[in-house]
């Protein structure tokens, strides 16, 4: 279920998106972004595993917790363990930087989903954190692999996809106000409400949109800066959509396209 359309492309464009800013595409940085992907997907079964209290509570989640007990919570684990050693493995035969950046993105899976750290339930350290695991640390393992160098207008633009990232894990969080509150999850939306939950996520997006038209602009000029910031706009339109899971398929199938036109402009530009 996890590589269904469209979270099975969204995991492969934040694996390997990276790379295309950079100098070159070999065996090594496939097996970089080999390593990234199977991270990154590994962060799907520890989640499961972690949140049946949560999903038990949550409307358009329980179909995840009833998944778990019918597979065993056991061998859901161990899934997440062998994925997150096999990553690590692959991280390992490239390079100490991989293997650094990979190690990174798996502690951050495993600091957010388990206790006693578990930082999901700890306002905004949950966003961020994910943001950091599913979009920061696999984008520049990925250019480090390819032989990137540390530009300022690349950093304004991971950054800006990232702060993008922790939005939009903030503003779907949302939905799940009911079931974090009754699981003793402190999110934003259950510390300070949906409505301080809806602002921050606007102002979360505008500064992503503003990094990443800024590194755009520095690296390729105003056009592409232009393209760039449309593109990653677009998963706003799903605001407005009436279910929460409605909202999150289509605007993930959104993330995709503007990850896909972010990675096609350095090589168009």
């Amino acid at each position: 279920m996890r590589l269904l359309a469209p979270f099975g492309a969204h995991y492969a464009c934040a694996a390997s998106w990276g790379a295309c800013y950079a100098a070159r595409i070999d065996v090594a940085v496939v097996i970089a972004v080999l390593a990234n992907f199977v991270a990154i997907v590994s962060g799907n079964p520890l989640n499961a595993y972690a949140d049946v209290r949560n999903d038990t509570h949550t409307a358009g989640k329980r179909h995840l917790a009833q998944a778990v007990r019918e597979i065993g919570a056991r061998r859901v684990l161990t899934l997440a363990i062998f994925e997150m050693i096999f990553a690590l493995a692959l991280a390992v035969v490239v390079s100490w930087k991989v293997a650094i950046g990979v190690g990174l993105v798996l502690v951050l899976y495993l600091a957010y989903n388990l206790e006693p750290i578990r930082l999901k339930r700890r306002g905004y350290a949950g966003p961020v954190a994910l943001a950091m695991a599913a979009s920061l640390l696999p984008s520049v393992t990925a250019y480090a692999a390819a032989g990137g160098q540390a530009e300022p207008a690349v950093w304004l633009l991971f950054s800006g996809v990232a702060t993008l990232a922790a939005g939009r894990a903030l503003w779907w969080a949302v939905s799940d106000r009911a079931g974090d509150a009754q699981a003793g999850s402190h999110t934003p939306a259950v510390l300070y409400g949906t409505r301080h939950a809806v602002n921050a996520t606007v102002q979360l997006t505008v500064g992503g949109l503003l990094l990443v038209g800024g590194g755009l602009w520095f690296r390729f000029g105003p056009f592409w800066a232009g393209v760039g910031v449309a593109a990653c706009s677009a998963f706003l339109l799903t605001r407005d959509l009436p279910a929460a899971r409605q909202q999150l398929r289509h605007g993930m199938s959104l993330t995709v396209a503007s990850t896909i036109v972010l990675a096609a402009i350095p090589l168009l530009a």
